[in-house]
């Protein structure tokens, strides 16, 4: 029976049917009219500058990867990098905490070290999750203090912004983390495992980690302007709202365990609860968050899904 629900077909199944009940019940609670009508009269110059920003931000992703891949492979081509992105999209969808991801670059990658692969996508998850954490955490303390603020005392916002500051030293100054792994045992740091992590202690460097301070900084900032324009589209909301709420929306769906298929359904009511207490409409929350899950998450993870056809024909 443990076999039978640990299978992969089960668990890819269940997370299926809880994106479908997440998505049906928002559906249900909005108003299908509601969202048709949205839909109906939204406002195109803005649809189309949130579609043409999701454009950037696979681009933005490609040179911020391409950036990562040439620490550990000088001669890596544009090909190569533009393959390694979508087929980790494409394998990361299927799978738990997208840990597919480093099992879809690693086969892109056929001719370069396994472990070298592995230790510069760790990088990559680590500092999106550290900005996730940062803009996540001040949007989050933004939106508690002015929305709920009986619950809200000044001491949380102090040790939320010590917190925030201790995740930013560190990331941008990774060479003070490589002290502590220089302390490990011999053994520890002889064995095959290690391997990824002396990647990150030989290539990666705190000039390395302010050039990728800014390319994923660009990038979260284009998501946040995504979502702001596709928002925009289907009602008026406020820039400064907006930020606030998407950036709660991220650092929730960031904490949150993987109970969904891609995250389908978890977003989504994520931005109905933010957008709805700062005025906005269910049905725009809603729909812009559909939106950006098909642009950044289904288009990439499909483009991905054709590149794994090709890379099975070689």
């Amino acid at each position: 029976m443990k076999a039978f629900f640990s299978h992969p077909a089960v668990l890819t199944a269940a997370k299926i049917l809880v994106s479908t009940i997440l998505l049906g019940g928002l559906i249900y609670y909005i108003d299908v009219r509601a969202v048709v009508q949205s839909f109906q009269h939204a406002n195109t110059f803005y649809l189309s500058a949130g579609f043409a920003l999701a454009v950037i931000q696979l681009i933005v992703h490609f040179y911020r990867w391409r950036y990562l891949l040439r620490l550990v492979s000088k001669d890596i081509s544009n090909d190569e990098v533009f393959t390694s992105l979508f087929v980790g999209f494409m394998a990361g969808f299927f799978t738990p905490a997208q840990l597919g991801e480093f099992a879809g670059r690693i086969a892109s990658h056929p001719n370069v070290h396994k472990a070298k692969i592995i230790g510069i996508t760790i990088v990559d998850k680590l500092y999106w999750a550290a900005l996730t954490f940062i803009i996540g955490g001040v949007g989050l303390l933004m939106f508690v203090s002015n929305y709920f603020i009986e619950y809200w005392n000044p001491y949380y916002t102090i040790f939320i912004i010590i917190i925030l500051s201790l995740i930013a030293i560190l990331y941008l100054f990774p060479e003070k983390v490589k002290i502590f792994l220089q302390l490990l045992p011999e053994r520890i740091r002889a064995h095959r495992f290690y391997e990824m992590f002396r990647v990150i202690e030989d290539e990666f460097h705190n000039s390395n980690a302010r050039v990728l301070f800014v390319l994923t900084s660009m990038l979260y900032a284009v998501i946040l302007f995504e979502f702001y324009f596709l928002a925009s589209a289907f009602g008026n909301v406020s820039l400064s709202d907006t930020m606030i709420c998407a950036a709660s929306v991220f650092f929730v769906k960031a904490v949150i365990l993987p109970i969904s298929f891609g995250d389908l359904g978890v977003r989504e009511s994520a931005a109905v609860f933010f957008f709805e207490k700062v005025g906005a409409s269910a049905a725009v929350a809603f729909n812009a968050s559909i939106i950006m899950s098909f642009a950044n998450v289904i288009v990439p993870t499909a483009i991905g899904a054709i590149l794994v056809l090709k890379l099975k024909r070689k």
